[in-house]
């Protein structure tokens, strides 16, 4: 089977290691500059720094901006002891409820967050990994994003995920039973009577596959198999609430009861069904996730997270670590319902629940 050629700059990469060991380069040594690195081998800019980059990861170089590239790993400074990273895929109220629970206790201990919301871009993501080792941080906390995960082992601080882990390395993380979380969700709705449940989240994540999975697995329990049309995933905002319902509500046969993977979905759904003469609860009843602000404003049933539990967690988990002290691999955060006035006992009768 043929592979293809290996990317330039991996052959570039190795090059320049033959290159600081044929010339016996030190630790502390500086390269010659880009451009000149870039005549030597025949490469365009972009080559070259991918290949510096990739021999950053591996610390056989560092960068020192506008002085240029040096052998060896990056000698330890302290600019950056107190600073803590808190990296976040998108807007979503939760992260900042944990961002806002945390900054209290790093306040107390004389330490500031840095924060980048990359909106799922990995490029975002990867420049600021690389910012957060270039300042020293103290320590990272992060939503990760799958397609970094060979960076997150490179890190050279201490790291903690919460929300989402990446398998396969040895970061400490925090979760919600996100599973348990849907199925009460969804359990809660089938004590009411409905049938026609549907569920709206978002995808790409190990959160979001939980969320729709719970849901799935609670309604197949009570012996119902949700039509495909029921099931829509997409991404994690209210305008995606607000069409998916949309598209909900014009099938032969509409949901009478919704379940959504966030809070913030949610209020795009409520949103989209006043529109359409359809009231929450007594012609759908919405359940979100999250418990937030957003909940309590719109009476919304939501799964509560425990926002401050999460946030302990995520805290004690960081003292552990930068006081190089062992910490457990896993902690998971349990989940209950938060019951409003979004959801009421199923339709027994009326033409358009008529069959439930």
């Amino acid at each position: 089977m043929n592979r293809g050629k290996p990317e330039k700059y991996i052959g570039l990469a190795e090059d320049i290691r033959r290159m600081i060991q044929e010339e016996k380069l030190k630790t502390g040594s500086v390269l010659p500059s880009e451009r000149k690195l870039s005549a030597r081998f025949g490469v365009n800019h972009l080559t070259l720094r991918k290949a510096l980059r990739l021999l950053e990861q591996e610390k056989l170089i560092y960068k020192v901006p506008s002085r240029g590239n040096y052998v060896g790993s990056r000698p330890y400074s302290g600019k950056g002891k107190n600073l803590v990273g808190f990296l976040f895929p998108d807007h979503e109220i939760f992260f900042y409820n944990i961002l806002t629970e945390l900054s209290e206790r790093l306040n107390g201990a004389d330490l500031h967050p840095i924060v980048q919301l990359t909106g799922g871009n990995r490029r975002k993501e990867e420049e600021f990994l690389h910012f957060c080792v270039e300042q020293e941080v103290a320590a990272l906390i992060a939503v990760p994003n799958s397609e970094c995960q060979s960076l997150y082992r490179q890190l050279p601080f201490p790291v903690i995920f919460f929300d989402i882990f990446l398998p396969g390395l040895s970061i400490p993380y925090v979760v919600s039973d996100d599973y348990s979380g849907s199925a009460k969700a969804t359990q809660h709705l089938l004590n009411q009577g409905h049938r026609r449940i549907a569920h709206i989240g978002s995808m790409h994540e190990r959160t979001s596959e939980l969320r729709a999975r719970g849901y799935l697995d609670t309604m197949r329990r009570a012996g119902i198999e949700p039509p495909p049309e029921y099931l829509k995933r997409r991404e994690p905002t209210r305008q995606w609430g607000f069409y998916a319902a949309q598209e909900l509500f014009v099938l032969a046969e509409p949901p009478s009861a919704v379940t959504c993977g966030n809070d913030t979905i949610a209020a795009g759904v409520i949103r989209a069904l006043a529109p359409l003469g359809i009231r929450v609860p007594e012609d759908c009843a919405v359940t979100g996730f999250g418990n937030t602000a957003v909940a309590e404003d719109l009476e919304l049933t939501s799964v509560s997270q425990q926002t401050s539990q999460i946030a302990l967690a995520v805290w004690n988990l960081l003292r552990m670590q930068m006081a190089g002290r062992r910490t457990p691999p896993e902690i998971t955060i349990n989940t209950t319902l938060q019951v409003r006035g979004s959801t009421s006992p199923g339709p027994q009768s009326g033409a358009r629940h008529r069959n439930n």
